[in-house]
């Protein structure tokens, strides 16, 4: 789980790196903030030592939803200091809790959509390893 949690730091510190400097990532035209995620996903997957699928998915779960809100917050945060004193509310005031959820939730569902990808990935290298019961007759 220790794992887990750092691909989820890294993936959000990146995350507030490319909100703050857009232009800094020209290369990936506007689609880092998408991309993070969907490799997170991938990444909680590859790292974890099993080999049945369904013991990947409540790691995946949490890890997702973990990266979602606490990127969702980073989001709002560098939104609410880029802004400045133009803005007359407190943090807390300023947050849309529809727009949080909304925007929260679909991180997590492009991580879980990456963990997806990563157990596809997995279960590829699994069957094509010369290990595979499946290759000894």
């Amino acid at each position: 789980m220790k794992k887990i949690l750092l691909i989820s730091i890294i993936t959000v510190i990146v995350g507030a790196i490319f909100t703050i400097w857009p232009y800094w990532f020209r290369f990936m035209w506007g689609a880092q903030l998408l991309l993070l995620p969907l490799i997170a996903g991938i990444l909680m997957v590859l790292i974890q030592n099993e080999n049945r699928s369904y013991k990947f998915m409540p790691k995946l779960i949490a890890g997702s939803l973990l990266t979602g809100f606490v990127g969702t917050f980073f989001i709002q945060l560098t939104d609410y200091v880029m802004r400045g004193q133009s803005y007359n509310q407190s943090f807390v005031q300023s947050m849309n809790p529809f727009y949080v959820i909304d925007l929260s939730l679909i991180l997590s569902a492009i991580c879980i959509f990456g963990g997806l990808i990563g157990i596809v990935i997995r279960g590829t290298a699994i069957l094509l390893t010369k290990k595979s019961k499946l290759w000894e007759k």
